[in-house]
Formats: structure tokens, C-alpha cells, sequence
């Protein structure tokens, strides 16, 4: 559970409530510069220094997008241009269950009590496709660490 643990793990030291869920509050926990641009979503280290570039949209679209850049930011130190395309299949499907457990954060839908997909739908303002995902995951976690949900 490598990616649970990770996500967890930082959470744990940048999240306190839903309000805590933005890119202004993130990339000043995480120490990660924003360029807003017109044209793609990215992330890059330069000279030491984290960035992360995200494109013009609806607000949810770049929190998720940041989420997902975060996601390579946190678990990839690799060149997405210098790798085998399946490896970077990989890498993206990382990214993606990453953003996802960033943006419904464990502890929050415990702490609160949010079990059913209404719940994910209002407080985190997503679909209710992406709530139901959530709320399977975090079943199956309970389950694999043998914990009750």
C-alpha cells in the first residue's frame, strides 16, 4: 500500500479540514512552485527548486491536476520523455491514484464519518463516480488492514 501510506503520510502534516484542500494551501505546504499557463499540466524540477504547471481551467479541474502533478512530484524522480511508453503507462496510473487520495483524504472521510457517496459529492465537490471509486478503496484498505469501516 505504498501509495496510501505516502498520501497518508503527507496529509497527516498538511491537512487539517476540506479547507485545507486547495492549490494555494498545498503548494505552500509542499514547498512547490505554481505556473499558470494557457497550454498543459506538468511537473519539473528545476535547479532544485519544484514547480509545478498547470493550465488555465475550472478551479476543481486545476486542483485535481495539481493533485496529479504532486502525485509524479512525490513519487517519480524520472524523465517521463526518456522512458518506455509502458513505464510511463505505469507512472500515470500512479499519479492518477495518487491525486485521487489527495483530493478525498482518508482521515477526513473517517474524522467525519462520510461513507456514503453523497457525502464525498458535497464536502469534496466531485462526481458521484469518482465518490463511489473513493469509498470502494477505502473499503478494500480497511479490509486488507483488517479495520473497520
Amino acid at each position: 500500500m505504498r501509495i496510501e501510506d505516502k498520501v497518508n503520510e503527507i496529509v497527516e502534516l498538511s491537512i487539517l479540514d476540506v479547507m485545507d484542500l486547495s492549490v494555494e494551501h498545498l503548494s505552500y505546504m509542499f514547498d512547490v512552485h505554481i505556473l499558470y499557463n494557457h497550454q498543459s499540466n506538468f511537473y519539473v524540477q528545476k535547479a532544485g527548486v519544484d514547480i509545478i504547471g498547470l493550465k488555465f481551467d475550472k478551479r476543481h479541474e486545476m486542483f485535481k491536476a495539481f493533485c496529479h502533478e504532486a502525485g509524479h512530484m512525490f513519487l517519480h524522480a524520472t524523465n517521463q520523455k526518456a522512458m518506455p511508453q509502458t513505464f510511463n503507462q505505469l507512472q500515470e496510473a500512479e499519479a492518477e491514484k495518487f491525486a485521487l487520495l489527495l483530493q478525498l483524504p482518508e482521515n477526513l472521510i473517517i474524522k467525519n464519518k462520510w461513507y456514503e457517496p453523497i457525502d464525498l459529492m458535497k464536502e469534496f465537490n466531485v462526481s458521484e463516480e469518482i465518490a463511489i471509486k473513493r469509498l470502494q478503496m477505502l473499503k478494500s484498505r480497511a479490509e486488507v488492514l483488517q479495520l473497520q469501516f
